[in-house]
């Protein structure tokens, strides 16, 4: 007489539970997305002074005595 909870004859049915479980994995997967792009920018800004680093010694702007002392200097500071 009275269809309550959850089954074939609640007032959701079958598809919406489809649907709120469909919704909370495309809510999951987005934010799996978020982390990994994140994570990504995070890691390429801190390797972004050792490029720098590694692009001057390349080119002879500095010496091989400057670019171990730096280079020692950025590995500390992680």
């Amino acid at each position: 007489m009275f269809c309550r909870g959850f089954g074939p004859a609640s007032s959701i049915g079958y598809e919406g539970m489809f649907l709120a479980m469909g919704f909370r994995m495309l809510i999951f997967i987005v934010l799996i997305v978020l982390a990994v792009k994140l994570f990504k920018n995070y890691t390429y800004k801190s390797n972004g002074a050792m490029k720098i680093l590694d692009e001057k010694f390349a080119s002879g702007e500095i010496s091989k005595e400057e670019y171990l002392s730096r280079k020692t200097i950025l590995s500390q500071k992680k």
